[in-house]
């Protein structure tokens, strides 16, 4: 049965902007103590209203950043985003995407966790009816297949898998990790971190018997995406 469309509104309050700062700043932080990110990998937002939305700068240790350091814009683009001296990060478009698409999302954590990468890289992708916790806590997880990160074709594929029937908690994005959405930045962090469970014991159950999937492998997100994902082929 598929899951209830996204609520038109959310219930939870939008932080403060202190307050946003202040969590975005520790996020960071528990993305690099797992090991979901390294260097400036990855990016963290969390919408301050309808308006607006905080988000880590582009380019910098998402483990190293004070809350000076997260950066405001608008829920619209703008056209002087570059010229600021603190660019938001090159994702903020399918951030935006995802705010557009799902009003009931309050924070939002995409990162590079390794072995989910490795996965994908080697055509697998994990699917969480194989474990029973990670089928409750992420029912459905789409495939986004690959596009050109910061394009806005990632934005709208992003946007896409996000939203409708298909609402959920968290998608794979072909070459670029894993995003994860929810009321609040640790409970999308929750979410990265169950992902990334997900696919070391799909690794390791390769690795002992065999292919998860002769056990159970539900649908991914659009028919284009049901298909094993070849290597990625970037545009030149």
């Amino acid at each position: 049965m598929a899951p209830p469309p996204p609520s038109s509104s959310t219930s939870h309050p939008h932080p403060t902007l202190e307050a946003a700062t202040e969590a975005l700043v520790a996020a960071g932080a528990r993305l690099a103590a797992g090991g979901l990110i390294v260097a400036a990998e990855g990016n963290l937002s969390i919408r301050l209203g309808p308006y607006a939305i905080a988000i880590t700068p582009a380019g910098r240790r998402k483990d190293e950043l004070e809350p000076h350091d997260i950066t405001v814009v608008a829920i619209e683009p703008e056209p002087d985003e570059t010229r600021r001296a603190l660019r938001p990060s090159s994702d903020v478009a399918f951030h935006r995407a995802i705010y557009a698409a799902r009003p009931d999302v309050v924070a939002i954590a995409h990162a590079h966790p390794p072995v989910t990468l490795a996965l994908m890289t080697a055509g697998v992708v994990p699917h969480p009816a194989i474990l029973a916790e990670t089928a409750l806590a992420l029912p459905h997880l789409p495939f986004v297949p690959f596009e050109e990160p910061g394009s806005a074709e990632l934005a709208a594929a992003v946007g896409a898998a996000m939203a409708g029937s298909w609402a959920g908690g968290a998608a794979l994005l072909e070459g670029h990790g894993v995003v994860a959405v929810g009321r609040t930045i640790d409970e999308a962090v929750d979410r990265l971190e169950t992902v990334e469970m997900l696919s070391r014991v799909w690794r390791d159950a390769l690795l002992v018997r065999g292919d998860p999937r002769r056990r159970s492998c539900g649908p991914v997100h659009r028919g284009a995406a049901a298909r094993t994902p070849q290597p990625i082929r970037r545009r030149p």
